[in-house]
C-alpha cells in the first residue's frame, strides 16, 4: 500500500511539473576592487536565478522567479535570497507583484567595471522618489514601452515611457513618494548609435534641489579591448563630478574580462576582473 501511495504521489508531482517550464540562470565574477578611501579588496560574487513559467487554458501566461546571491570581499561573506516575484501576462500587458523596481529607475546610464565602480550613481541621483514599490505593470505597443509601479502599503507611485525608432531611443519618467509634502522626481534620457559608436544622455529634476543630476555615457569598439565605455555624471549634492573609463572584452564560453578606472566625487576607484554568465 505504501508503494502505491508513493507512486501516486510521484505521478501527481510529475504531472504538476509538466504543466510548467523550469529554468535556472546565473552569473558570477572574480577580481580586485580599489578605492583610495579604503583598501584594495579581493571580490567574488555568485548570483543564481530560478524561474517557472506556464500558461492557463484561457491564454494567461504566468511566471514565478526568485534568486540567491552570495558575495565575498576579503573573507567577509554575505548571502541573501531575493524577495522574488509572481507575474501574469496577457493582452493587458504584464503585472508583477513582489520584489519589483520603481518605474522611476528605468531611466539611467550604464556603469563600467567587472563589478561596476558606481559612476552612474552620480548621474542617477535625482531620478526617483519613494521606495518599497511592490506592484509593477509593463505594456509594449509597436515602438512604445510603458511601465508603472506603486507601493501597495503607501501612495508611492512612478510611471515611465520609452519610444524607440531605429537607433534612436527617448525615455521619460515621473515618480512621487506619495506622502503629504513628499518628494517627487522627473527624469529624461536620449540615446542613439552610429555603427559601433553609441551615446546616451540623461537629466533628472528632483523636488529636493540638491538631488538634481545629469550624466552622459559613450561607448565604441576598440581592437584588443572589446568595447570601451566612458561615463560621467554630476549632481548638486556632490562637490565634484564623477567619471569613469572602462572596457569589456568577451573571452568566449560565457566569460568576460572587464575593468575600469575613475573618480567618484573626487575618490579614485578602479576594478579588474572576470565575469561569467550561465
Amino acid at each position: 500500500m505504501k508503494k502505491i501511495l508513493l507512486a501516486t504521489t510521484a505521478l501527481v508531482a510529475t504531472t504538476g511539473f509538466a504543466a510548467a517550464e523550469m529554468s535556472w540562470s546565473g552569473s558570477a565574477n572574480l577580481g580586485m576592487k580599489y578605492s583610495n578611501s579604503g583598501t584594495t579588496t579581493l571580490h567574488e560574487e555568485i548570483d543564481l536565478g530560478m524561474a517557472a513559467t506556464g500558461e492557463t487554458d484561457g491564454g494567461i501566461g504566468w511566471k514565478v522567479e526568485m534568486g540567491l546571491d552570495s558575495n565575498v570581499s576579503d573573507s567577509t561573506a554575505a548571502q541573501a535570497a531575493d524577495g522574488g516575484s509572481v507575474a501574469l501576462s496577457g493582452d493587458f500587458g504584464t503585472i508583477r507583484v513582489g520584489n519589483v523596481s520603481s518605474a522611476g529607475t528605468s531611466i539611467g546610464l550604464p556603469d563600467v567595471g567587472f563589478d561596476t565602480i558606481g559612476i552612474d550613481d552620480a548621474a542617477e541621483k535625482g531620478r526617483n522618489a519613494g521606495d518599497s514599490h511592490d506592484v509593477q505593470w509593463n505594456y509594449a505597443m509597436d515602438d512604445i514601452a510603458l511601465m508603472g509601479s506603486v507601493g501597495s502599503d503607501s501612495d508611492a507611485m512612478a510611471i515611465s515611457a520609452k519610444w524607440t525608432s531605429g537607433a534612436l531611443s527617448i525615455g521619460v519618467s515621473h515618480a512621487a513618494a506619495g506622502a503629504t509634502g513628499g518628494a517627487d522626481a522627473t527624469a529624461a534620457s536620449i540615446g542613439t548609435s552610429v555603427g559601433g559608436f553609441s551615446v546616451n544622455m540623461m537629466a533628472a529634476s528632483h523636488s529636493t534641489s540638491a538631488n538634481d543630476s545629469v550624466g552622459l555615457s559613450a561607448s565604441m569598439p576598440v581592437d584588443g579591448f572589446g568595447t570601451v565605455t566612458f561615463v560621467t555624471g554630476s549632481n548638486d549634492t556632490d562637490s565634484k563630478s564623477s567619471w569613469g573609463l572602462g572596457f569589456s572584452k568577451s573571452l568566449g564560453g560565457g566569460a568576460t574580462l572587464a575593468g575600469a578606472y575613475g573618480s567618484a566625487n573626487g575618490n579614485d576607484v578602479a576594478d579588474l576582473g572576470i565575469g561569467f554568465s550561465f
